[in-house]
């Protein structure tokens, strides 16, 4: 039997980590939004983000799948606080080198690179294409759209949202909840 999981977020993004988590997990959403009892790609929405703690005995595990990193930071607060555990999420077609660090709650998705040494936060989201080079850091509950590149030696704060296309300079240091626009250049 396999284990279940909570994503907590049923929009677009939700529906892109639901793909790679049910490789692994039988998935149920969380959200605010659409009714309880809906079906979103055939996955029901059991509860809403208030109702953490009620969901408890039957998931032990569970995943943000929301883009807003300061309310993903909340939900996996409160979520933490009642006892779940944060799998990550990693689509098979990533390389994740065996010696990079992967925090709890990292969402990785498809032909993603973490390089040797690389540090990457809890509650991470790493879309699709985007490379973390050797010996960088990437803080805690950071967003990186598709595509972009942070460099050797980099250090990235807490709860930035990186753009898609953004190259992140070698040894470049970004403040904790910097927002970087799609095509940026961050230079040291």
């Amino acid at each position: 039997m396999r284990d279940k999981l909570l994503i907590v977020g049923a929009g677009g993004f939700g529906r892109v980590v639901l793909e790679h988590a049910v490789l692994e997990y039988d998935c149920a959403f969380i959200d605010d939004g659409p009714e309880i009892g809906t079906l979103v790609n055939d996955v029901p929405v059991i509860g809403r983000t208030t109702e953490l703690e009620r969901f408890t005995e039957e998931y032990k595990k569970l995943v943000v799948a929301i883009g807003n990193n300061r309310f993903r930071e909340e939900v996996y607060k409160r979520a933490e606080a009642v006892g779940y555990e944060f799998p990550n999420i990693i689509d098979p077609s990533a390389y994740i080198s065996p010696y990079a660090t992967l925090g709890k709650g990292v969402i990785i998705l498809n032909n993603a690179v973490v390089q040797n040494n690389a540090q990457i936060g809890n509650g991470t989201i790493l879309n699709s294409g985007v490379e973390a080079h050797h010996d960088s850091v990437i803080g805690d509950y950071c967003l990186i759209y598709a595509n972009s590149v942070v460099r050797a030696l980099t250090h990235v704060g807490d709860r930035v949202r990186i753009g898609s296309n953004v190259s992140i300079s070698t040894g470049a240091q970004v403040p904790d909840d910097a927002d970087i626009e799609d095509g940026s250049v961050v230079k040291k």
